[in-house]
């Protein structure tokens, strides 16, 4: 039975990715920051209890992705996909130079912008990647044909990005697709194959409520998409109806 690794596990696009998985006869350990909290993930373990694992893991914590790592000593995975993520919670008007409102930004009235939570962000959303798919290579190399995906975004696609705002974010996505890359030409070597792929804005808490996709929609289509992939793909950043994003 093929085996998939998800973190962020616990709600949104991660909790629909579970959804599509178990659906679809593979095993799951679904990783996320606070298990006994994650009511609607344990309700999937209820209903598909000899396919489901929920585990503790924070991407930051490394000593936490290293107690996953030795529990899954000598066990493949067939797929990881790095879901868990991380946003400001300021969209826009947030920015570090430009006005605001038609004010400076060092205006008394406007919050200047928080570089503490941009570089959570970014720890989040690049090093968190790094992490987990580095400490879980082994396990990757062991399946036939492992895979590892990195929830991406639109937003990280610099050649579609000429608007303010949302810099932890877009920052970060962009830092994701070269982690993509670079880590994919080592990867590679180990038959590893490596993509970025955008659900595409999707309802969730960090999509919010206007978005156009719904998470059944958003994750139908990234598990088609993964379906699909080979190892000549590595290296694409595709979005979740299997067109190329451009960089």
């Amino acid at each position: 039975m093929s085996k998939v690794l998800i973190t962020g596990a616990n709600r949104g696009i991660g909790l629909g990715l579970v959804d599509v998985y178990l659906k679809n006869n593979w095993e799951v350990i679904a990783a996320c920051r606070q298990p006994d909290s994650a009511n609607e993930l344990k309700l999937y373990g209820e209903n598909f209890q000899n396919y489901l694992s929920i585990v503790e893991m924070d991407v930051n914590n490394q000593e936490q992705i290293d107690k996953l790592v030795g529990s899954l000593k000598g066990v493949p995975i067939d797929l990881l996909i790095n879901n868990a993520g991380a946003v400001e919670m300021e969209k826009y008007g947030s920015g570090a130079y430009e006005f605001v409102d038609g004010k400076p930004i060092d205006d008394p009235d406007i919050r200047k912008y928080d570089y503490s939570e941009w570089e959570s962000v970014l720890k989040t959303n690049v090093l968190g990647p790094a992490r987990v798919t580095g400490s879980l290579v082994d396990n990757l190399e062991l399946a036939e044909n492992g895979l590892v995906v990195m929830m991406n975004s639109g937003l990280g696609s610099v050649s579609n990005t000429w608007k303010a705002g949302r810099y932890a974010y877009r920052t970060s996505k962009g830092a994701l697709n070269m982690l993509m890359r670079s880590m994919g030409e080592w990867l590679e070597s180990m038959g590893i194959t490596t993509v970025s792929i955008s659900p595409g804005w999707t309802r969730t808490d960090m999509g919010g409520p206007n978005a156009v996709n719904s998470i059944e929609e958003a994750t139908n289509g990234v598990f088609k998409v993964i379906a699909g992939i080979s190892s000549e793909d590595t290296g694409k950043f595709l979005n979740f109806d299997g067109t190329i994003i451009p960089w």
